[in-house]
């Protein structure tokens, strides 16, 4: 902005120049302020000080619209602003502006100076200006604080519990709150503007715009119970409308409604009333009396269910005196003369016939005097009875005990108290000189082996706590005398309604005589096992002795052919005898435990089984083997204990198949693994010796013409050597296809632990 200059006698210099004067004039023509209004009157003047100040600087700069985006209309808008705070109406500021126009006509007609037609119109259109961004500044401020108070309207009643909303004379929804969206199932924006055959079923909208008509018609607030239909079912809400009047005619142009869900509460009643009619049922149809008496004796109620079992007729004990009807029954007589002396008692009588069980309750008045004996008769006929089946229940559990060598327990969970069956003291060795011994929860737990009450305990609380409630161990419990027992226990729990554990029953079985007795036989089977292990170790230096000999007396050139003929059979018969040797050897250290010794390392196992196929071959020249190697057969292996595996395969094969098809070995090398496949034709294995084919000192009947030889440990041994490599031993055999035996390797076997 470029102010230009005016000289000393411009329309800007002589307002400059006047401005006390004209705001002195402005201030008288004001209306007198009342009392206490010295400060607003001084911050209305501080606004005219600035709106005149305003005018000196457009007047001075030139035309008002270069000025329109400018800073210099400021004081216009704070005048509009503070108007709008202060309270004042839009008219009072328009009137203050109409004020400072006189006020400078009256100021300008008495300078007696000629002015300009240009400077006075850039005057008053400056001033127009200038009321228009004070006013334009006031509505704006208004309609922002409409809107606000609207916003805070509108979030009060959206957190008001009941649904709240306006409709128009034509039904269409003109105000709704968040609780009326939930009953439309509708956001805001596409209710206002609808009407309710727009949001609602036609059933409903039709019941709420006869409602609506009615509230119209009336003028005067209705209330209604209205039922809508919402996605969890139908609601009934309570509502109360009531008709907006005009200001000007007074006629209802809208209407406003209120409604509150009061589906829970239909149903809290629903329920009330259900609950009084069942309980009005069972006191109907129970098994009690329900009777009361006066201080004579007089029955002045007598009713219930019970009353038929009695054979009385309910009116017919009305009006008539206890100590008549009973007069025969002294100990009637006494409860009833006890409950007129204000004594509270529960007993149980055999009256008319039927066992009751009998409440007595006497009724005081203020003074402490008793008015009048209520109660109930509750038949427990079927109790008694059932009370003497129990009795005689207890009578044969008691004799079952006694008949069997098992000790019975009961563990009541509530009290935590343990009753044992009476043989218990006995079986256990307990000292029964000072009466019966303490055989408690506690004393249990403290009676268990050390090394096993963790495990036991901790087992028990499993069971209790598991749905099916089931627990079998067998532990040592140490008995009266000190000695240490093997028991056999179990036990179920029994759990009430709420699915709590309450109680639990079990058996415990002394079977201390049949772990002495496996304990035994354990000793000895590894006595066994050691002295097989014993003799095939010694047995070794005298067949080497044997071998070595053979040898030697084979390798000599003038030996006679009768003489060789002899020494290979004894060769033959010493190497078959080494093989046992070996057998027995190998057998004996699985059995043991200590597993079949390896020497690992890398191995291609084709070299391997051609190898092994030929040493077979030369042994048995008239029979066909055929080896078929696909795919890479490198693996860590003990080539030694494998070569045993595949000799023991292919000559079971030769032993067990037919003589006429060839024996087939077949190799394939997979990622991870390799697969060794020997098979023959034959008679298949027998289907009841399969599933023992890998136990010792079992073997099938050879092909005929063939002898078997061995004990009968290859494939016992053949499987632990194959799991000591991490491998998978299997066999298929049918009369079709023949016996094949698979063995699968993995090339890198897991560590041993």
């Amino acid at each position: 902005m470029n102010p230009v200059a005016s000289t000393t006698d411009s329309l800007a210099d002589l307002v400059a120049g006047r401005r006390e004067d004209i705001l002195r004039r402005w201030s008288a023509r004001l209306e007198p302020s009342p009392p206490g209004m010295s400060e607003a009157l001084q911050e209305r003047l501080q606004g005219m000080i600035k709106l005149v100040d305003a005018l000196v600087l457009i007047l001075r700069q030139g035309a008002v619209e270069t000025w329109a985006q400018g800073a210099v209309w400021s004081h216009a808008r704070e005048i509009g602003l503070r108007r709008f705070r202060s309270g004042a109406r839009v008219e009072t500021l328009v009137q203050e502006y109409g004020l400072l126009r006189e006020t400078l006509l009256e100021v300008l007609d008495t300078s007696q100076r000629p002015l300009r037609t240009d400077e006075l119109g850039i005057l008053w259109r400056a001033l127009d200006r200038s009321l228009t961004e004070a006013v334009a500044h006031y509505v704006q401020e208004h309609e922002q604080a409409l809107r606000s108070r609207e916003l805070r309207l509108q979030e009060i009643l959206d957190h008001a519990p009941a649904a709240i909303y306006a409709k128009d004379a034509l039904g269409r929804y003109l105000f709704i709150n968040h609780p009326f969206e939930t009953i439309s199932g509708h956001e805001r924006a596409a209710v206002l503007g609808r009407s309710d055959f727009e949001l609602f079923p036609q059933e409903t909208a039709e019941r709420f715009r006869h409602n609506d008509r009615r509230v119209l018609a009336a003028r005067a607030p209705l209330v209604f119970d209205e039922e809508v239909l919402q996605s969890d079912g139908p609601h009934l809400y309570h509502t109360m409308k009531f008709p907006l009047p005009s200001v000007a005619e007074g006629e209802p142009w809208a209407l406003c409604g209120v409604s509150t869900d009061i589906t829970a509460t239909r149903t809290l009643r629903q329920e009330r009333d259900e609950a009084r009619e069942q309980l009005q049922r069972v006191l109907t149809q129970l098994p009690v009396v329900l009777w009361a008496f006066d201080t004579q004796g007089v029955f002045t109620l007598f009713e219930g269910e019970g009353v038929t079992s009695t054979g009385v007729p309910s009116q017919g004990m009305r009006g008539r005196s206890v100590f008549e009807v009973f007069r025969d029954r002294r100990d009637v007589l006494e409860v009833i003369l006890r409950a007129l002396a204000g004594e509270r008692l529960s007993t149980e009588l055999y009256l008319m016939g039927v066992w009751f069980e009998v409440r007595l309750l006497p009724v005081f008045d203020p003074g402490g005097r008793v008015v009048s004996v209520s109660g109930v008769s509750l038949d427990i006929t079927e109790r008694r009875r059932a009370e003497q089946e129990l009795r005689t229940s207890e009578t044969r559990y008691r004799l079952a005990t006694q008949a069997t060598r098992d000790i019975i327990w009961d563990w009541d969970l509530v009290t935590d108290e343990i009753h044992w069956s009476d043989m218990a003291p006995r079986l256990l060795r307990m000292d029964m000189s000072r009466g019966p011994p303490v055989m408690d929860m506690e004393w249990w737990t403290a009676s268990l082996h050390p090394d096993e009450r963790e495990r036991v305990t901790h087992e028990l609380q499993q069971a209790l706590d598991s749905p099916e409630g089931h627990w079998q161990a067998e532990y040592r419990l140490r008995r009266g005398d000190g000695t240490w027992a093997f028991v056999e226990d179990r036990g179920r729990v029994v759990k009430d309604l709420q699915g709590r554990p309450v109680r639990m029953v079990g058996a415990m079985q002394d079977v201390t005589g049949r772990h002495e007795a496996e304990a035994e036989a354990k000793r000895r089977a590894e006595f066994e096992q050691l002295l097989i292990g014993i003799v095939g170790h010694d047995l070794r230096n005298p067949i080497s002795a044997i071998t070595m000999a053979a040898t030697t007396l084979a390798k000599r050139e003038d030996a006679d052919p009768r003489d060789q003929k002899a020494v290979a059979r004894i060769l033959s018969s010493a190497e078959r005898a080494h093989r046992m040797l070996r057998d027995v050897l190998d057998f004996t250290q699985a059995r043991l435990g200590g597993g079949i010794p390896m020497a690992p390392r890398d191995v291609d196992l084709l070299d391997l089984v051609r190898q092994v196929v030929d040493e077979v071959q030369q042994a048995h020249p008239d029979r066909r083997l055929e080896v078929d190697g696909r795919g890479g057969a490198r693996l860590w292996c003990d080539p030694d204990r494998l070569a045993q595996v595949i000799t023991n395969l292919v000559n079971n094969a030769l032993a067990y198949g037919d003589a006429f098809c060839p024996v087939r070995v077949r190799l394939r090398g997979q990622p991870g693994t390799v697969t060794l496949a020997v098979k023959n034709q034959g008679h298949p294995i027998p289907q009841d010796l399969m599933p023992h084919l890998f136990e010792p000192l079992k073997r099938a009947e050879a092909r005929e013409g063939s002898r078997a030889h061995g004990l009968g440990l290859g494939l016992f041994i053949v499987k632990h050597i194959v799991d000591a490599h991490g491998g998978r031993l299997r066999v298929r055999s049918n009369l079709q296809d023949g016996t094949t035996f698979l063995v699968q390797l993995p090339r890198q076997p897991p560590p041993r632990g």
